[in-house]
């Protein structure tokens, strides 16, 4: 009897040693205070943390291990840290100071080593009879700094700045009039991939929406742009309006820009799969999957309704989209068949906040 109860005690504690399995996680936040982590494959909430700060508008950096949120909130204003699995808000850094008043127009990035928080920030200074429109701001903080974070370095930033992201080799590639890539030490800027100052004589300049950064799974900075396309360089005749991406690789820094659709319907985020990136997919009213080295639109389906934000999972075999309002539909990422639906139960829209895809266990 003995031995079987050493054997049995044996065998329970190798079963609780062994590691949790590998699962992706959707993070997002929605309406009025909610902070939810879903897990993906089985369609539930596995953690709902109640928020003290305003979620507006919750775009979402990841910290690199996937333990903390920094969600920009209080109305483009504030950053605030969350941590995952208790829900305790860690770091917390208020832009706004006396009579100047900061936004931050969705530019939010975590370095790759977790060390660093950092935004563009926007001032304005309040006067009593007119506000004064300051210079923009490239801020860094430390995620050590705790609840009252001030920044550890300021530096010039250009102005229309949106969405950021951190590379492996210390950058921060920042999406505004052009693609810009920072050196958060020393703040040195220069232009990663030009933008509206390309140099292609038969394009207009380009139109970019830049407000999700989801591009985590494939580990890389992309934005969608369209633009038209006339037939020679006297721009007297339009051939077609079309769809491009550009995209910085965060591992390697290499850059690229391509068309790779005529413009057919709006799309509002896209991301590629992180095992094949040929394949782009792309969502708003319609969910399109476009092959890139074809530039060939694979296939095309209507959705219930708007969604702003879409994602994939680890694996490249399911579609979230979400954002917009309540629901976060699936997809089978092959035949953009609609697999599954997760109601979020709080009930309240997620609008345009950040809907990341992260993985767990191993």
């Amino acid at each position: 009897m003995r031995n079987f109860i050493a054997t049995t005690a044996a065998l329970c504690l190798g079963l609780t040693a062994l590691p949790a399995l590998a699962k992706d996680l959707i993070v997002t936040v929605a309406k009025p205070d909610r902070l939810y982590v879903i897990d993906a494959k089985a369609r539930t909430v596995e953690t709902d943390c109640k928020l003290e700060f305003n979620i507006i508008p919750g775009v979402i950096a990841m910290s690199p291990d996937n333990s903390i949120a920094y969600i920009l909130g209080n109305r483009w204003e504030d950053v605030y840290g969350v941590e995952l699995q208790t829900c305790n808000t860690v770091f917390s850094a208020h832009q706004s100071e006396g009579d100047v008043r900061r936004k931050t127009i969705a530019s939010l990035a975590v370095s790759k080593d977790g060390s660093e928080v950092y935004t563009v920030r926007n001032p304005v200074r309040l006067h009593p009879d007119r506000f004064e429109v300051l210079e923009p701001e490239f801020a860094v903080y430390e995620t050590s700094a705790g609840l009252d974070a001030q920044p550890a370095r300021v530096f010039p930033a250009p102005r229309r700045v949106t969405v950021m992201a951190a590379g492996r080799n210390g950058e921060v590639y920042a999406g505004g009039h052009d693609i810009y890539a920072f050196d958060p030490k020393t703040g040195d800027m220069s232009v990663k991939i030009a933008n509206a100052s390309w140099d292609r004589p038969t394009y207009s300049p380009p139109d970019v929406l830049a407000f999700w950064p989801i591009g985590t799974q494939a580990d890389e900075f992309m934005l969608l742009y369209s633009a038209a396309k006339f037939t020679d360089e006297t721009q007297s005749e339009l051939a077609d309006f079309v769809w491009g991406y550009q995209s910085v690789d965060l591992t390697t820094g290499e850059s690229e820009i391509a068309d790779f659709a005529s413009f057919e319907v709006i799309m509002f985020s896209a991301v590629r799969d992180p095992n094949n990136k040929k394949n782009l997919y792309g969502v708003y009213t319609q969910l399109s999957k476009h092959d890139l080295e074809t530039k060939e639109l694979v296939k095309r389906v209507d959705l219930p309704h708007t969604y702003y934000c879409i994602n994939i999972s680890s694996d490249g075999k399911e579609l979230y989209v979400g954002g917009t309002n309540d629901d976060i539909g699936v997809y089978d990422a092959e035949t953009l068949e609609r697999v599954g639906e997760i109601l979020l139960p709080s009930g309240g829209d997620m609008a345009a906040s950040t809907m990341h895809v992260i993985s767990t266990g191993s």
